[in-house]
């Protein structure tokens, strides 16, 4: 039994342009620029940007692509929280442009909005949008001077009536329209007829559909199978007012245009292939793997998910592999993996990190957020050989212990205790010094950790910590989860609506 003990891992640096380092994303750009690899590698000083939406969205996505080349002071108190953006431009430490073309762009009639609008079925009217977004796409992507980047702006008619996503962040379910409303009613007075659109109502039919059909998750998987794809960025045209209008709007936004144009930029900067930041400190020998299960959609078997594995170098440089289809277990209801499965899907894993990397590991660390299985444990092994090896199973779960600090603030970030020779608890949020507050609004939970393996909890913990700097989806300071682990759930919802045999683009830029 190891001795209860609590200790603070310190603070993560971050890598900028002229190795530079801080600890906060926002001011290491702002003071230093991004990130570049070596002095041989050219920076990143033009970002080619494609457009897809209607004449409203067109205009307003190219109004915040003028916002944001230009310096956007914060319009809140903590500016250690929320510090000033510089914009990106030549003249910024970004020292980059944005391109627009004609030929870039595509528009979006009202006859096509329209036209939506008159399928009933909510999932066939979400099915429709993704294609005509697809045939726009396709137009752009068969240009010989390609953007590095597609912005779909969504009119407000497609976010009300196809919805955006099922588990993000301001979600919403798709909106009735008139004519599905009519359909309902007569539905509710058990009828079945052959309307004037077409349409037969029929309860059993409906039931063989897809359950779900999720119009972000569905466009990106459906584009990574072109031979010529690029990242697609979505911009809704209620985010675009709100921003836009931000002085008369801003009791109904979630962010003001500063920390709205810090994400933004940087995820286009990443998309287009730049690298912002990385880690100071993250050991260069180790391969990163998170392994994660997800729910395929077009299979209505609930006992079954499928694997996938999320691979990383010590930059940062993220890939995606998807695995075989897995039994969920009865007693746990949790998916795991057979010993010949956990074998082959991280030899996988290995070979693509040798690849990216250009050399081999001499330690593997893996990331899951169940207890490994004496199979999985037995197959990585395998997997692994002689290499150094850390199982790392990371949880959300309450056992019940709650860890309080004195004065107005919460525990510590980086908080680690120790409850015996393999159980662990991490604060990866509490009270953070560098931005002098708690960014969040309830009472933080640590991550439970289970370790197996070669290396001290100190280093699991202050991996797992610098992991949670690595998501170039925002510029938060940091995320509850590292980045093996924290967009599991969104990755594997795109791979959900990738059909089988269907390319699948490994960098992990497509799925954000």
């Amino acid at each position: 039994m190891a001795k209860f003990e609590l200790i603070h891992l310190p603070e993560k640096d971050l890598v900028f342009g002229g190795n530079e380092e801080d600890k906060d994303p926002r001011i290491g750009l702002t003071n230093f620029g991004p990130y570049r690899y070596s002095s041989e590698t050219p920076n990143l000083d033009k970002i080619k940007i494609g457009i897809i939406g209607d004449r409203s969205t067109l205009e307003k996505t190219k109004r915040i692509l003028t916002e944001i080349q230009k310096k956007i002071p914060a319009k809140v108190t903590n500016h250690w929280l929320y510090p000033d953006f510089p914009g990106v431009s030549p003249e910024s430490k970004f020292n980059c442009s944005l391109e627009l073309n004609n030929s870039w762009e595509q528009t979006i009639t009202l006859h096509e909005i329209e036209t939506l609008k008159k399928v009933i079925d909510s999932n066939e009217r979400i099915g429709k949008a993704v294609e005509l977004y697809i045939n726009k796409l396709n137009m752009i992507l068969e240009e010989d001077n390609l953007p590095d980047v597609l912005i779909c702006s969504l009119p407000a008619d497609i976010e009300d009536y196809c919805g955006i996503s099922e588990k993000t962040r301001g979600a919403k379910t798709p909106k009735p329209t008139e004519l599905e409303k009519q359909v309902n009613e007569l539905k509710k007075q058990n009828q079945k007829f052959l309307t004037e659109w077409g349409i037969i109502v029929d309860e059993e039919k409906k039931k063989e559909r897809i359950k779900g059909y999720d119009f972000r998750n569905a466009l990106k998987g459906k584009l990574m199978s072109h031979k010529s794809a690029r990242p697609i960025q979505i911009l809704r045209e209620s985010t675009a007012d709100a921003i836009l209008n931000y002085d008369s709007t801003k009791k109904n936004t979630r962010q003001e245009p500063a920390s709205f144009a810090w994400n933004f930029s940087t995820a286009l900067f990443y998309k287009a292939n730049g690298k912002p930041w990385r880690l100071a400190k993250l050991r260069d020998d180790t391969c990163y793997v998170g392994i994660s299960f997800y729910k395929d959609k077009l299979s209505f078997n609930k006992d079954i998910q499928t694997s996938m594995a999320q691979v990383f170098t010590h930059t940062g440089d993220g890939l995606v592999l998807r695995g075989t289809e897995v039994y969920v277990d009865e007693k746990t209801k949790e998916p795991h993996l057979t010993e010949q499965q956990a074998k082959d899907l991280l030899a996988d894993a290995i070979n693509r990190y040798t690849q990216r990397a250009s050399r081999n590991p001499i330690r593997v660390v893996i990331h899951k957020k169940t207890l490994f299985s004496e199979a999985e444990i037995k197959g990585f092994s395998e997997a692994i050989g002689s290499l150094k090896r850390d199982f790392v199973a990371l949880s959300k779960r309450n056992k019940g212990i709650r860890f309080m600090r004195a004065g107005s603030y919460p525990v510590l970030r980086g908080t680690l205790i120790t409850l015996s020779d393999k159980d662990y608890i991490l604060y990866t949020s509490g009270y953070t010094p560098r931005i002098r507050t708690y960014p969040g609004h309830s009472i933080p939970s640590p991550l439970y950790i289970t370790h197996i393996g070669d290396s001290e909890i100190r280093e699991i913990g202050d991996e797992i910590l610098g992991l949670t700097k690595l998501n170039w989806n925002t510029t938060s300071f940091s995320t509850y989860l590292p980045i093996t682990l924290g967009f599991s759930q969104r990755v594997g919802q795109v791979l959900s609506e990738l059909e089988k045999g269907k390319q699948l683009q490994n960098h992990y830029k497509f799925y954000m």
